[in-house]
This record gives structure tokens, sequence and C-alpha cells, in this order.
């Protein structure tokens, strides 16, 4: 018996019978661009009297052949191999043997038990793992912080008043106008926003209370902290980072000097000692801005506003969101800083590690705004 498919020039046929053996025979080219046969449609074509035997694949006068000959004879053999049948390579090319033969001692199978798990997984540990790397890089950073910090104030640090003196400029009085005119305008926001809503209901009075205690827990505190870490916290990062490129860092350490103590603990207590007294100014400038709209509006005096918003804005809230601003100054300096010192040593990278200051800080501010109100809300404070 003798029956054969064609395709193009490539050409696969069945002969002989079960006593004595069948032979498959595979002739022309075999290439990825001609119109070639898939196995399993062959098979189901031509081998439906093959149900015992041995079969052998002879490949007479193939021209020329690609991966797609080798993938229609390894299929072929799993066909065979699934309906308990034994397919035997008689005559083929050396090469294509070899590769059957490479095919054969790892089969499919096994590549799909070993599949790389979904894309989502694979970003959820990539994320997991820089989270752990980067948490841990900090706790150590902020140990160096508190070291630094506890031999100054043992006097074991040589101190350059020059130099504090300098940044404790740059952070307070540098920061005093854009720190001014964005608390008078949120003051004012607010002042609008309440006396809408509060109007519709005869209260507007408690505009002060709303501006006051908007200003004392959350405006002042976080918009000034949005504020540094845009305008101080990015310069920190570009100088540090400047250094590094430039090589003055290791030229300090070389010297002896660290950097933690002559380039970061200056920065970060001037932010520590600044940010507070500019969170006060802000508090006071917040309400400001409110009085000035509310007054006109309702026509009730300054003296009753003012009266209002010391009965509603007691110590706590002015303790609590201080207490945040320092926090604030606390993460502002310590990652500006560390991104300046983990800096690459080109343009590129002082630009890169300015924006992870920025990015970083304001997630930072953001995240731990949410845990003073969690912590607040529980406490009742």
């Amino acid at each position: 018996m003798e029956n054969g498919e064609a395709s193009g020039s490539a050409e696969v046929s069945l002969g002989g019978a079960a006593q004595l053996g069948w032979h498959v025979v595979l002739r022309g080219k075999w290439l990825g661009q001609e119109n070639l046969p898939t196995a399993d449609h062959w098979w189901q074509q031509e081998c439906g009297e093959v149900t015992e035997g041995i079969i052998h694949v002879i490949a007479v006068e193939v021209t020329a052949w690609d991966g797609r000959m080798v993938a229609f004879l390894h299929r072929l053999r799993q066909i065979a191999g699934e309906r308990g049948l034994m397919l035997q390579i008689d005559a083929v090319p050396p090469s294509v043997d070899s590769l059957l033969q490479l095919s054969a001692s790892k089969p499919l199978a096994n590549v799909a038990e070993r599949a790389l798990p979904p894309p989502i997984w694979q970003c959820w540990r990539l994320a997991a793992q820089r989270l752990r790397i980067s948490i841990v890089e900090c706790l150590s950073f902020i140990g160096s912080i508190a070291i630094a910090i506890t031999l100054l104030l043992r006097r074991c640090l040589p101190v350059r008043r020059k130099d504090y003196l300098e940044i404790f400029r740059q952070v307070g009085t540098g920061a005093l106008p854009i720190a001014a005119l964005i608390s008078f305008l949120t003051g004012i926001i607010l002042g609008f926003v309440g006396a809408i809503q509060l109007a519709s209901f005869g209260a507007a009075i408690y505009v002060a209370n709303l501006v006051g205690l908007a200003m004392a827990r959350e405006m002042a505190p976080i918009m000034l902290a949005v504020i540094l870490t845009g305008r101080t916290g990015a310069a920190f990062a570009s100088t540090i980072g400047t250094m590094r490129t430039n090589g003055e860092v290791d030229a300090l350490e070389t010297f002896g000097f660290s950097a933690m103590e002559f380039l970061v603990l200056p920065r970060v207590l001037a932010l520590l000692c600044m940010m507070p007294i500019l969170c006060i100014f802000s508090i006071f400038i917040g309400i400001g801005g409110g009085m000035i709209v509310s007054v006109p509006m309702f026509n009730f005096s300054a003296a009753q506003y003012l009266t209002q918003t010391i009965s509603a804005v007691t110590a706590h809230d002015f303790l609590f969101g201080v207490s945040k601003s320092a926090v604030f100054a606390l993460l502002i300096g310590g990652l500006s800083c560390r991104c300046g010192l983990r800096c690459e040593r080109n343009a590129n990278g002082v630009g890169a590690a300015t924006t992870n200051a920025v990015v970083s800080g304001i997630v930072a501010i953001v995240i731990v705004d949410a845990l003073f109100a969690a912590m607040g809300n529980a406490l009742g404070v």
C-alpha cells in the first residue's frame, strides 16, 4: 500500500504493512516558507490503519530543511508513543538526528512543568525584594544619624558653626517667603470653602473653627513639608550628589571626615530645628488668611473671629501639628541626604537622585501623615 500527501515541494508518504513494518518517507524541501504538512493532520489522514508494528522514518531526496522538519518528526514520534507504537528514525541527516535526540532527552512536558510564574507574581516578588532592601538600608541610615546626634550631644564631634549657621539660614529664612505665601493662600481657600458650606446652616462663625483646626493639625505641617521637600530636600540631594560625582565625598573620607557627620548631620539638624518654627508661623499665617476672607463676608469683627479660633484650637492641636512637622523634618533630611550619597557618578545620576529625593519624600510624608491621623483618632487626640 502507498499513500501520500504532498504540500508544495515537501512530501511525506506512508507505506508497508504491520507484519513487515511501516515506513514513512520524506522528500523535497522542508523549509519554513513552504506549505508544509502538520504531523497531527497527516497522521489523522494517512495512518488510520496503523495500530501495531514499528514505523521506520526515511528521508529520501530531502534537498533542504530547517526546524520545521525536526518539529514534524518530533511531533510524529509523540503521536506514535501516545498510540503505543514505536517510531524509529533510520535514515535522516545527521544534524536532524542530533536535534531529535536532544529533544527526546528534554521532553516538552518537562519544560511546561518548569514554566515561569505569572508576570504579576514576578512583579510582586521583585517589588517585595526591593522594598525589603530599601527598608534595611533606611534603618541602617537612621541608626547612623542617631549615633551622630548622640555623639554631637555628648560633644564628641567637632562642630563648624559657620557651616551650621549657613544651612540654618537656607532652611529657615530662605523658605520663609514661600511658606508664608502658601499658608496664606491655603487659609483663604479654607475660609471660602467653609463659608460657602457653613453659611447655609447659619453657622458662619464656625469658619474660624474649621480654618484653625485644619491649619494647626493638617494643612500647615503637610503643606510646609511638601514645600521643603521640593525646595530644601532637592537642594540637599543635588548638592551631596554633585559632591559625590566630583569625588569630594571620597576626599573627605580619605582625610578622616565622616560624610554622615560632616554632610548629613548639619542638614538634618537644620530641618529638625527650623521646621517646627516654620510650622507655627504657617499656622498663624493660615489663620490670618481665613480671617481676611471671613470677616468681610459675614460682618463679624476680627476679635470675634480670633476668640472663636482660640476657643476651638487647643494646645494639644498645636502640639500635634508641630510634632508632625518634626517627624517630617527627619524624613525629608534623611531621605534627601541618603539619595545624594547613593547618587551615581555622572550628570544623570545627580538628576535621578534629586528626583528620587522629592518623590520618596512626598510619599513618605503622605504615609506618615496617614499614620498620625489613625493614631490621633485611636487615642482621641
